[in-house]
């Protein structure tokens, strides 16, 4: 079935992504904030684990970001916050488009978040950008190694920092971040370094560690500063 007027961002990295029932446009969330004291034995538990889950999901030539997103299978948002962020730091960055598609999953997940919708809604042509397979297998290998140095430092502490109201903080960050990144799509290596800042607050709300946490917001304050004196 053709996407209509979205069908350039559905092929944007590769090929065109299946129907997806309206029915499926919906995933279901359960919790915001600190998430590692609520998860099932089924459920990812570190960065790494995220990553892995997300590889298993790329099946076929082509994945859809539905299909990884569903995969995931979490009841948390952090982690559908960390896949697009390392991907902008991985190989994949290269594709064209691709900053723009991960910086809008970035941003309609972060603004749900901080909602607390207790459902993560994702426009049907988000949900059907496609990459190939082959090429996002060889990425999420490459992401194994930032995930498990990530996982090294985390730790539970600095407890405040991820839970309401001060997480609202990185939140926010990653939403302004994801919105900013389809306009910085053209300046080399920008939204790299948003997606590997992002990458950091994200592992930190989903391990409950603040003080990862507030590392990337000291981050954040000082590209956010570059960036005011680059434009």
């Amino acid at each position: 079935m053709s996407c209509g007027r979205s069908s350039a961002a559905c092929s944007l990295f590769g090929g065109r992504g299946t129907e997806v029932p309206r029915a499926a446009l919906t995933y279901q969330i359960f919790t915001t904030g600190m998430e590692s004291n609520v998860r099932s034995p089924t459920e990812p538990r570190t960065a790494s684990d995220v990553v892995e889950q997300a590889r298993n999901a790329l099946v076929g030539e082509v994945s859809s970001v539905g299909e990884v997103i569903d995969a995931l299978g979490v009841a948390s948002y952090t982690p559908l916050l960390i896949v697009p962020s390392l991907a902008l730091v991985s190989p994949l960055s290269g594709v064209p488009g691709l900053s723009s598609v991960c910086g809008l999953l970035i941003a309609t997940v972060s603004l749900q978040q901080i909602l607390e919708r207790p459902r993560l809604w994702l426009p049907g042509w988000l949900r059907r950008a496609t990459i190939s397979t082959e090429r996002a297998r060889g990425a999420m290998r490459w992401f194994t190694r930032p995930a498990r140095w990530l996982d090294t430092f985390t730790r539970r502490r600095l407890h405040g920092l991820v839970t309401p109201p001060l997480a609202r903080l990185p939140q926010a960050i990653c939403l302004i971040f994801g919105i900013m990144m389809p306009l910085l799509e053209l300046i080399p290596f920008t939204s790299s370094i948003l997606g590997a800042i992002i990458a950091i607050m994200a592992t930190g709300m989903f391990m409950g560690d603040g003080l990862l946490v507030l590392i990337g917001v000291m981050l954040a304050t000082g590209v956010t500063g570059g960036l005011v004196a680059l434009l």
